[in-house]
């Protein structure tokens, strides 16, 4: 069985290193990542756009980079009441024009920025609605956004969709409910870089971008990670728990052969004509072992002796006490007569070698054997089935 132990933790933590790369792969192959810019998926072709074309008054946006890094400088009229810049990518389709592209696989956006002076700018994620939205008139793009502080370090954002927010005044414009929050992933359109209230007025501004990929999870390859290493362990399982079994059952097979000796007192190696005491013991024992009022004192009461003796002879002898020795040949019988009779019930047994108290006998069965009676018998019984 200790053979049995060791094998089975060499296996076990190799399945646990197996099943540790198998849910890295898993991981590492549901990791969605698409690059925008400064390198461009061949899914997502965009071209850019960007407010105010031309002055507004004194509200200005002029492109100064798109190699490597998008550079733009942006001026905000401090006289007019919401003065707007942006810098946009619309998603297009060389025969068709502006596209709406399905981003449900990917749950975030991330890219880095530099802005001089400090700034809190607006991400803004446009997308179709089935209600109000015209392809040809872009002010009816669904408008999603949040905010995000950036200054004259590189700083990574990470924007996740679900934590978009679409502002009151589209909602009021076309009439929705001011709790309506949703908008179609499935229909996106393109994203910007939008000032925002708090963006200094009258200043020029100046706004780096890099690194822009879309993210997210393919979960089809978790799904197959759980159930791939689910498969595996049931299997570990099933085997280790038939070879367990198995062991088991030869150990106690083994077991039963070597504690036949205590079934008999002949089988001992004792030679009466020289030892009539121990004989006198052996012979009263293998005969009286089914009585369950046996005792030590009732054994030296009926050979004239005391026990201090039987004690001395039986450790001598078997390196037992009269009630280890007692208890060993009951239950190497009652194992006997658990593995020959198919039909035998565990308390009559229990009672056929000396036992009234059927609990003080399973637990003293399963010291000496590593299981219950019960479980003995279906172990024995079975392997002999399948040996037949």
């Amino acid at each position: 069985m200790l053979k049995f132990y060791k094998n089975t933790t060499m296996v076990l933590l190799a399945l646990i290193a197996l099943t540790s790369v198998i849910i890295y792969c898993g991981i590492a192959e549901s990791r969605l990542k698409a690059s925008l810019f400064p390198s461009r998926d061949k899914s997502f072709l965009w071209t850019r756009s960007s407010e105010p074309r031309v002055p507004v008054d004194n509200t200005t946006l002029t492109i100064k980079n798109e190699v490597g890094t998008i550079e733009y400088d942006f001026i905000l009229d401090q006289t007019k009441p919401s003065p707007y810049t942006h810098y946009s990518m619309y998603f297009i389709d060389f025969q068709d024009g502006y596209k709406m592209i399905n981003l449900s696989r990917y749950n975030s956006i991330s890219f880095k920025v530099i802005c001089d002076p400090k700034n809190v700018l607006l991400f803004v994620l446009f997308s179709f609605d089935d209600k109000v939205t015209d392809l040809r008139d872009p002010p009816s793009r669904r408008v999603s956004r949040t905010a995000f502080s950036c200054d004259r370090h590189w700083n990574t954002i990470t924007i996740k969709f679900n934590e978009l927010d679409t502002p009151h005044w589209w909602l009021g414009r076309y009439g929705f409910d001011l709790s309506d929050k949703g908008y179609a992933l499935d229909k996106t359109l393109g994203f910007a870089w939008i000032n925002s209230s708090q963006s200094p007025l009258n200043t020029l501004s100046h706004v780096r971008l890099t690194d822009v990929n879309l993210q997210g999870r393919d979960y089809r390859y978790i799904y197959l990670t759980i159930i791939v290493s689910l498969l595996i362990w049931v299997i570990f399982l099933i085997l280790i728990l038939r070879k367990y079994v198995s062991v088991l059952t030869n150990q106690l097979k083994e077991k039963l052969i070597q504690d036949q000796q205590f079934l008999a007192y002949k089988k001992l190696s004792i030679e009466p004509q020289r030892d009539k005491a121990k004989s006198a013991l052996l012979r009263f024992i293998a005969t009286e072992y089914a009585n369950a009022e046996l005792s030590l004192e009732s054994t030296a009461t009926f050979l004239g002796s005391n026990r201090s003796k039987i004690n001395d002879i039986l450790k001598d002898e078997l390196g037992l006490t009269f009630t280890a020795y007692l208890n060993k040949l009951r239950l190497t019988e009652a194992a006997r007569l658990l593995a020959e009779n198919e039909e035998a019930n565990v308390s009559e047994i229990a009672y056929l070698v000396g036992y009234n108290n059927i609990s003080y006998f399973n637990k003293l069965f399963k010291n000496e054997y590593q299981c219950t009676p019960k479980t003995f018998k279906s172990l024995y019984q079975n392997n002999n089935q399948k040996s037949d």
